[in-house]
């Protein structure tokens, strides 16, 4: 299912995309465990969007990529 999404997928990027989500699950989940929150899809959302950020200013081209809106 992996390679099917990558070859489908147009953007170069796609294992950094890969990776930042899971390091963003990581985060939010150390957050519920050791910070008491709760699990919470747009909490991911936003630590997901926090870092995909830092990636854009390392790489300016993707600034205007649409399906990062369309998260």
């Amino acid at each position: 299912m992996i390679i099917t999404t990558k070859e489908a997928f147009v953007n170069t990027i796609f294992r950094e995309i890969v990776i930042i989500a899971a390091w963003s699950i990581w985060k939010h989940r150390n957050s519920i465990i050791f910070d008491e929150e709760s699990l919470s899809f747009n909490k991911w959302r936003l630590c997901f969007f926090q870092d995909m950020s830092l990636v854009t200013l390392r790489v300016p081209d993707l600034k205007d990529n649409v399906w990062l809106s369309s998260l």
